[in-house]
C-alpha cells in the first residue's frame, strides 16, 4: 500500500478473494495484466458511456459518489455516508482526501459541475427529481422537487462520475479513479491504464492494466490460448481442440447485460409505429437467442428488468414466437403506414445496424432478420465501427440497431430509466420529476410504447490465468479489474478442461 494511504483496497480484495487465496499469503504489488473488452469503447467520458466496454473503463478511471457492491447494496464512495434527507433537502458529505490524477484536489464544485452536465445528456432522467445542486464546505446539497428513494443508487450510475471541473473528457481524461489513462489508441485497439498511486481507496495492486478489443469471434480467445493475455471474456468455449497454454479458471457475473433492439428513423413511419414494434417483438423467438455467446448464462426476456430486480422469469411459452398475433399487429400497423400495406410490403427493406467489434450482435441481428422475413419484410445487416454506429444512431440514420444496457441488478428505477432513455422516450424522466417511479405503471407504459425491444439478459464470464486473482463482478455485471493482483507463477495446462 502506498505510504500513508488507508488500506481500503487491500481489505476489499482480501475479503473478496479469501476462498481462493487462503493460506497463499498477502497480495503483492506490481505486474501487468492484459485482458479484453466486450467491444470498442468510443468514448471514456462518463456522460457518454453506454455499452459494457465503456462502463468498465469509466469504473476504472473515474469515481462516483456511491458504488454498488457485488451483493447489489449501495455503499458510499466519494461520499462519506448515505444521503442525509431532511424534507426536500439532501446533504451529501464528501471525503477530503480525494485527488485527481493530475494531483489537484476534488471539490464539491467538481461534483456539482459533473452532475449539472448530466442534465444535458440522455442520462438526465437520473437527476429528474433534483431541482438544484450547490456545493458547501462539507460537500453538496441537493434540493428535491419530488421524493427520490433510490437517489444513492442513481448517484452510483457511471454517467454521474465526477470529472475535473465537470467537463467532458477526451482521449486522455483526468479522473480520480484507481487507474489513470496511459494510452488510448482506437487504431491499434488498445487501452493502457496505469495504477494511480494517489487513489483515496488505495493504490491498485497491478502496475498496469492493458485492455484490447477485437472484431473476430475467436481473436480474443486465440490471444488467451497462446498465453499472450491473462484474461478473456470469450473463454474456453471458443477453443477448437487446443488448450490454452496456461491453466485457467472462470468467474461469471450476474445476468445483467441487456441486449436489445433500438429503433432509428430511416423509415420513420414504419419503425415509430407501436403496432409494428409489437409485431416485431412477437415475431422473435427468444429461444433461438439463448445459444448466442460464448457459453455464458443467457436469460431470454421481453422486459428490461432482470429477475434480480424483481421481474418474473420468462415462461417457456413466451420464449417462442407468436406469429399469428404478430401478423395481426402488422395488419393494424398497415392501416396507418402505407409501406406496410400488403401490396407494398414487398418493396420495403429495413437495415439492421451492428457493431463490428461485437461479433455476437451479428448473430442476434440474423435472428431479427429471420423474424422480419416471417412478417414478409426484407432486411439487410450492416456492420460498422463503434463510432459510426453511435453517430448513425444519434442521427436516426438506420432502421434497427442492436444495443446494450447495464445497470445495478437491484435497482428497477435504473433499468426502467435506462430502457426508456435508450429509446429517446421521456416517460420515466417525466414520472421521476413528479415522484417515485411505480413499477406497475412503468411496465404498462413500456408494453404500450416499446421504446426498445428487450431480447436477452446475458452474464459476462471472465476466464483468467491461474496466477491472476481478485476477479469479481459488481452489482451491474461489470468486472472489477481494479482489485486484480498476481500471485505465484502461471501453471501450464496438462490436457482436459483448462
Amino acid at each position: 500500500m502506498t505510504a500513508g494511504r488507508p488500506p481500503c483496497r487491500a481489505l476489499l480484495v482480501l475479503v473478496a478473494v479469501t476462498a481462493q487465496v487462503h493460506a497463499e499469503g498477502r497480495p503483492r504489488y506490481g505486474g501487468t495484466v492484459e485482458g479484453a473488452l466486450l467491444s470498442a469503447p468510443v468514448s471514456l467520458d462518463p456522460a457518454a458511456a453506454s455499452v459494457h466496454a465503456e462502463l468498465v473503463c469509466v469504473d476504472l478511471v473515474f469515481d462516483t459518489l456511491y458504488r454498488v457492491g457485488p451483493e447489489g447494496i449501495v455503499h458510499p464512495h466519494l461520499a462519506l455516508a448515505l444521503p442525509e434527507v431532511t424534507k426536500d433537502r439532501v446533504r451529501i458529505r464528501l471525503r477530503k482526501d480525494v485527488r485527481f490524477h493530475d494531483g489537484s484536489t476534488l471539490t464539491g464544485q467538481d461534483v456539482v459541475a459533473s452532475l449539472e452536465r448530466v442534465r444535458t445528456t440522455p442520462a438526465r432522467w437520473a437527476l429528474a427529481p433534483v431541482s438544484s445542486i450547490r456545493a458547501d464546505a462539507e460537500g453538496v446539497e441537493l434540493v428535491l422537487k419530488a421524493p427520490a428513494p433510490e437517489l444513492a443508487a442513481l448517484l452510483a450510475l457511471p454517467a454521474t462520475a465526477v470529472t475535473k471541473g465537470g467537463k467532458a473528457v477526451g482521449a486522455r481524461p483526468v479522473g480520480s479513479g484507481p487507474f489513470a489513462v496511459g494510452a488510448f489508441d482506437p487504431r491499434t485497439r488498445r487501452l493502457q491504464l496505469d495504477a494511480f498511486d494517489g487513489h483515496f481507496a488505495g493504490r491498485p495492486y497491478l502496475d498496469r492494466l492493458v485492455l484490447r478489443w477485437y472484431d473476430a469471434p475467436d481473436a480474443e480467445a486465440r490471444q488467451f490460448e497462446k498465453g499472450d493475455a491473462q484474461l478473456s471474456a470469450r473463454g474456453a468455449a471458443a477453443f477448437t481442440g487446443a488448450q490454452p497454454k496456461y491453466r485457467a479458471e472462470d468467474v461469471e457475473g450476474p445476468a445483467a447485460l441487456l441486449v436489445y433492439i433500438g429503433f432509428g428513423r430511416a423509415h420513420a413511419a414504419v419503425t415509430a409505429d407501436r403496432a409494428f414494434r409489437r409485431a416485431l417483438d412477437l415475431a422473435i423467438a427468444r429461444s433461438a437467442l439463448a445459444s448466442v455467446g460464448s457459453g455464458e448464462r443467457v436469460a431470454p426476456t421481453r422486459t428490461p428488468i432482470p429477475v434480480e430486480a424483481g421481474a418474473a422469469p420468462l415462461a417457456p411459452s413466451a420464449r417462442a414466437d407468436d406469429l399469428p398475433n404478430a401478423k395481426l399487429a402488422l395488419g393494424e400497423a398497415a392501416k396507418r403506414v402505407k409501406a406496410l400495406e400488403p401490396s407494398r410490403l414487398g418493396q420495403l427493406k429495413l437495415e439492421i445496424l451492428v457493431e463490428d467489434t461485437r461479433p455476437d450482435d451479428r448473430e442476434v441481428a440474423e435472428r431479427i432478420a429471420y423474424a422480419l422475413t416471417k412478417l414478409g419484410i426484407a432486411s439487410t445487416i450492416t456492420g460498422v465501427s463503434a463510432a459510426t454506429l453511435r453517430d448513425r444512431v444519434r442521427r436516426g440514420d438506420t432502421d434497427l440497431w442492436i444495443g446494450q444496457l447495464a445497470a445495478p441488478v437491484t435497482s428497477p428505477t435504473a433499468w426502467w430509466g435506462g430502457a426508456f432513455a435508450a429509446g429517446s422516450d421521456l416517460w420515466v424522466e417525466q414520472r421521476l420529476s413528479a415522484g417515485a417511479l411505480d413499477g406497475r405503471a412503468a411496465a404498462r407504459a413500456f408494453e404500450e410504447r416499446r421504446p426498445i425491444i428487450p431480447l436477452v439478459f446475458r452474464a459476462v464470464r471472465i476466464w483468467h490465468r491461474s496466477d491472476v486473482h481478485g476477479v469479481r463482478f459488481d452489482g451491474s455485471g461489470r468486472p472489477s479489474y481494479a482489485d486484480l493482483f498476481l500471485f505465484g507463477d502461471p501453471v501450464r495446462s496438462q490436457g482436459g478442461r483448462p
